[in-house]
């Protein structure tokens, strides 16, 4: 009903057209997911052939992140980034 009296008027055919529009306006974007989910899903695939490899990666990656961080060589690491970032980087904007 909102959107009938933000028309301006009475008339059925536009009424008619705008939740046409309005409806529209809902729609489409869940089509285009749909569309990408779709097409992601030849994407999906290579994850899950490759599942193993890429969950074994990705624990070599946490282990050598933990023995960084007990070692303190991460939190050097990161200082370093802070100083680096605050001193030379002069961002565009």
């Amino acid at each position: 009903m909102r959107l009938l009296s933000l028309s301006g008027g009475s008339s059925a055919a536009k009424g008619a057209f705008l939740a046409f529009v309005y409806s529209l306006g809902l729609g489409i974007p869940f089509l285009l997911i749909a569309l990408a989910v779709r097409r992601g899903m030849g994407v999906m695939a290579f994850f899950r052939k490759h599942r193993l490899a890429i969950q074994r990666t990705g624990g070599g990656i946490l282990v050598v992140l933990g023995l960084l961080m007990a070692t303190g060589v991460w939190g050097a690491w990161v200082t370093g980034l802070q100083y680096w970032f605050q001193t030379d980087v002069k961002l565009p904007i």
